[in-house]
């Protein structure tokens, strides 16, 4: 069985013999690809001659399915299927990655995305972005969405200079323009399961007697986007969350479901660090790496119209930032220690 390595390597060199014949031109590379929260994909791109558009196929989930038993040239026939499909862009993506140089042709198309700061240092320091707390905002340029989702590009500080604008321009347009892109969504937790089981068939009053309305101080809101796809930034409208504290009378507490929502209580439901313990689990359990936020709860002050950390404090995360990378230097420092040093 090939290791991860020679089925890269493998891939990369027989790929073009599983695709049609106007793709033998294609040029065809591996690269490594850093998402969110410093995940590590794989791929493999496709760039079909005279293109300047490049699909990248990760390689990760097929290998799995090669490790699983699958035959080899199965898999890269799959491989090479999804190659051929996504060789041909959409037209918007083409014209968009022609005109990117030009902001006149994307500034309305900036939206903003919240990520957590710590995991996410070495690609925040590549781009513009907002420190909220333990988060940051980062910007992207919507180029297309289909029922797969959304395509985006994300702002890098030399597109920025590029264009001639400030960090403040970005998140200014930003903040408007993703009000209008992905409208803010809040919904009861009750609303959501209707309107699930609905779906699946059940009833209208079958499913308003299992999910009775409750006091709005006793329920969890979700709060996300149109599109539920990096959602969780609909947090920093200070509208939506405003209207939803009146309707309580209550401050809120939010809880990071992931990167694509949020979900809000009443501050009369409980205590800041039990709610952070349950979304400690949720993530430890229930969402992928690349997708969790954060492992803190967040107060919004309806009176100040703010956002704070509720179970503990940045100066608190900061020292436990600073021990684990002391920690970490000095089992460094012993490691490299007992290990021979080779000199050329």
């Amino acid at each position: 069985m090939l290791n991860f390595e020679e089925f890269q390597d493998y891939t990369k060199r027989v790929l073009k013999d599983h695709m049609p014949e106007e793709l033998a031109g294609a040029t065809i590379r591996t690269n490594d690809v850093t998402k969110n929260n410093g995940l590590v994909l794989h791929g493999v791109t496709v760039q079909p001659e005279g293109s300047n558009i490049a699909p990248t196929i990760y390689l990760d989930g097929y290998y799995k399915e090669y490790e699983d038993g699958e035959k080899l040239e199965d898999v890269i026939d799959r491989i090479a299927s999804v190659a051929e499909k996504n060789a041909k862009a959409p037209a918007e993506i083409g014209d968009i990655a022609k005109s990117f140089i030009n902001f006149e042709n994307v500034k309305d198309k900036i939206i903003m995305v919240v990520v957590n700061t710590e995991k996410n240092r070495e690609m925040l320091a590549g781009m513009p972005h907002q420190n909220r707390e333990d988060l940051s905002l980062i910007y992207k340029v919507t180029v297309g969405s289909d029922e797969r989702g959304m395509a985006t590009i994300a702002i890098k500080n030399e597109h920025m200079e590029a264009w001639g604008v400030t960090p403040e321009e970005i998140h200014n347009l930003a903040m408007e323009n993703t009000k209008e892109l992905l409208p803010v969504t809040v919904q009861s937790m009750n609303e959501i399961m209707r309107e699930m089981f609905g779906r699946d068939g059940m009833p209208d009053d079958m499913a308003e007697l299992m999910f009775e309305e409750m006091p709005m101080n006793q329920q969890m809101y979700v709060i996300s986007n149109e599109s539920r796809i990096n959602g969780a930034a609909a947090m920093f409208y200070e509208d939506a969350l405003s209207g939803l504290a009146e309707q309580m009378g209550t401050d809120l507490f939010i809880l990071p479901s992931s990167v694509h929502e949020v979900i809000a209580v009443s501050t009369d439901m409980g205590d800041p660090e039990q709610l952070a313990e349950m979304v400690r689990e949720v993530n430890g359990g229930e969402v992928s790496a690349e997708e969790q936020l954060s492992d803190h709860v967040y107060r919004f002050d309806a009176t100040s119209r703010s956002i704070s950390l509720a179970d503990t404090t940045m100066e608190q995360l900061m020292d436990k930032v600073s021990e684990n990378t002391q920690n970490y230097e000095a089992t460094q420092t012993m490691s490299e220690g007992n290990r021979p040093h080779h000199r050329r």
